[in-house]
């Protein structure tokens, strides 16, 4: 498949990182509908609309190439650059089919009754009932995927039962909930679909929680997380923790220390436990004082720890 002629005059201004994508994509059989001007490029730009969805490359942003998922009913997704003038778009989707409750299989209202919070679910650290996805059907699958993608990411029960459902949409999903602000959320990503992120990924989203998350949000799970992956920035964060975190905070970060260096059996030993407590106090003399002694047991430097560059 090859540009056709009336549309080559038009394509040739745009640049050439959307160029190649298309090529590519008329290569793999794709085929361009019609370019024109019109929302979303500005009076100054132009779009590209294709027939099929990219097949060529991921529907995700890479290098100078920008992916947004839209799924209007002009489209379902766009391709850019950082000057966001011209443009690749995907057809719409399809329309999906609407079950109410009284037609849905008992297994999606299952599903549905197990997404609604209640007390004891709240209080217990009870998830969405993920068993039902091992026996639910294709169509059942489809709906539940839906219900979850409209409710959105509001906590990690929604990021567990999107990584447990394992679509392609669920994990962009997934994804996409890894650049939330929500500490407990992005670490739910990194608990729950690790094979998703980089290590730099985890590594940034994990030294965030440390430098400014709370017990209950977040940092309980970052400290979980801490045991079995602590590269150099996590212990960097540990580190500046101890003067620049709160006393109760500090606690925990003195105890992860110790037991990250082979100095306690678990990370809070409550045998050393009146030596972390003394990380407990607002008087900044008091926590140097006890901050260099803890460097001086796990063999580090108190300079790192007192006066911590980030």
């Amino acid at each position: 498949m090859s540009m056709p002629a009336q549309f080559e005059k038009e394509f040739a201004a745009f640049p050439l990182t959307l160029r190649t994508l298309v090529y590519a994509e008329l290569e793999a059989g794709n085929e361009v509908v019609a370019i024109g001007g019109g929302f979303p490029a500005p009076p100054i730009g132009a779009n590209v609309r294709l027939a099929k969805p990219v097949s060529t490359r991921p529907r995700q942003s890479a290098g100078d190439v920008i992916f947004r998922e839209r799924n209007s009913s002009l489209y379902s997704g766009e391709f850019t650059d950082a000057t966001r003038v011209y443009y690749v778009l995907e057809p719409p989707l399809p329309p999906r089919p609407v079950r109410d409750a009284a037609t849905a299989s008992l297994a999606v209202q299952r599903f549905r009754e197990s997404m609604t919070m209640k007390f004891e679910r709240w209080h217990d650290g009870i998830g969405y009932d993920l068993e039902i996805l091992k026996t639910a059907t294709p169509e059942e699958l489809s709906s539940i995927e839906e219900m979850l993608l409209s409710h959105g990411t509001v906590d990690w029960r929604d990021v567990e039962a999107l990584a447990a459902l394992d679509s392609l949409r669920a994990r962009e999903a997934v994804q996409r909930a890894h650049q939330s602000s929500s500490h407990e959320i992005r670490l739910a990503v990194q608990r729950h679909a690790p094979a998703l992120l980089t290590d730099t990924d985890r590594t940034a989203a994990l030294a965030a929680a440390l430098d400014d998350a709370e017990l209950f949000g977040g940092l309980t799970q970052a400290l979980l997380e801490v045991e079995t992956f602590h590269p150099p920035d996590i212990m960097s964060a540990l580190l500046r923790g101890l003067m620049e975190r709160d006393g109760g905070t500090a606690v925990h970060f003195a105890a992860m220390l110790y037991f990250l260096h082979g100095k306690s059996a678990e990370a809070f030993d409550w045998d050393h436990r009146p030596f972390f407590l003394r990380f407990n106090t607002s008087d900044l003399l008091e926590r140097e004082i006890v901050t260099r002694e803890l460097c001086d047991t796990i063999g580090v430097d108190p300079v790192r720890c007192i006066r911590p560059t980030r």
